[in-house]
């Protein structure tokens, strides 16, 4: 890495990302985490207890907000950029100059052992991987890379700036937008669980013929399931980001800029709001709606609608605040049960009853 603290200022400038520079023009040769900085790095500093060791360390640059610059203003050789928001500085940033190469890799562009159908039309800019299969009239967008053994299935579509990770499948006709990234392992548009009985209970699957479609800027997270709609489709707005481990079900509509992490189930035709967190193990049963801008905490079982934003937890869910309430008398459930067998027993002694 060959960069200027004053080439960082000039790349922000114009979006108020990073809005000042103060101190030397120094070269940074790396991005380092605070504890383990040295000089050349550059570290991000978000809270005044870290201080201490930027002035151990000496780093050759940090990026904070005015307060804590204050405390660093007379600390000679230490170039400052300023941010007002410094986690954000730090995805943008990184993604900017410290990000993975998806495109400069040790495979030919197009790996020999790929398998592409005469149909389709890749991108000049496009990195297909060793392994990867593409099928009949897949649509790939600029500046996509397939990763190893990935299989994009006909008739899907893939937009431009998309990662899809070693051992993805996109299914047939399923719609992937731009800038998206699809970690190792997810599976976009397998069937759904959809099954008819009959008297013996012997089960007859239903066939899914729906697709799913995720539009831009999401993440999805490594060994995710998303399943195609029975009709239709099952959709991911933009801006979603999906942790590992997690299963969304048929018909299902995530909002735009939701947060889904890993172990969360969400069943079919259950449609979430924008900008709701759903934390681990969240579970969410059939065609129930939750808010915008809902909290779901503590293993939160959600089994019947949320209406009113706001934050739940537990199974069933409840208002956090109950929630909490409840929760500290669990654990002198059995003193309170022991006390009320002896009540009991002395009302049943004075009363005469048994």
């Amino acid at each position: 890495m060959n960069l200027k603290a004053s080439e960082i200022l000039q790349r922000f400038k114009g979006q108020g990302l990073i809005f000042d520079h103060r101190g030397p023009d120094n070269a940074i040769s790396r991005f380092a985490p605070i504890d383990d900085c040295a000089g050349g790095d550059l570290v991000f500093v978000d809270n005044a207890k870290f201080l201490p060791l930027v002035l151990e360390r000496k780093p050759a640059a940090v990026i904070t907000n005015k307060a804590i610059a204050a405390e660093l203003q007379g600390e000679a050789g230490l170039a400052i950029l300023l941010a007002e928001n410094i986690r954000l500085a730090t995805a943008l940033v990184k993604q900017a100059y410290d990000d993975r190469d998806y495109y400069h890799t040790e495979w030919p562009r197009i790996h020999p052992s790929s398998v592409i159908h005469p149909s389709v039309q890749i991108p000049d800019d496009a990195v297909i991987g060793p392994g990867v299969v593409v099928g009949a009239n897949v649509e790939l967008g600029d500046g996509v890379v397939l990763m190893a053994n990935a299989v994009v299935e006909n008739n899907a579509r893939i937009g431009q700036g998309t990662v899809v990770h070693p051992g993805c499948v996109v299914s047939q006709g399923c719609e992937i937008g731009a800038h998206v990234m699809l970690k190792a392992g997810c599976v976009i548009g397998s069937e759904g669980f959809g099954f008819a009985q009959d008297e013996k209970r012997r089960n007859y699957r239903i066939p899914h013929t729906g697709k799913v479609i995720i539009e831009d800027r999401v993440v999805i997270g490594a060994n995710t399931t998303i399943d195609r709609a029975t009709y239709g489709a099952t959709i991911i707005r933009s801006g979603v980001i999906v942790d590992a481990l997690c299963h969304i079900g048929h018909n299902v509509d995530i909002g735009e800029d939701c947060i889904l992490c890993a172990h969360t189930g969400i069943s079919g035709s259950s449609k979430f709001g924008k900008r709701v967190i759903a934390s681990g193990q969240t579970g969410v049963l059939d065609h129930v709606t939750v808010a915008s801008d809902s909290v779901l905490l503590h293993r939160a079982g959600i089994n019947r609608s949320i209406k009113e934003p706001g934050m739940y937890a537990g199974g069933p869910t409840q208002p956090l605040q109950q929630y909490l309430k409840n929760i500290a008398i669990m654990p002198k459930l059995a003193e309170m049960w022991s006390r009320l067998k002896k009540l009991e027993k002395k009302v049943a002694e004075l009363t005469g009853t048994k």
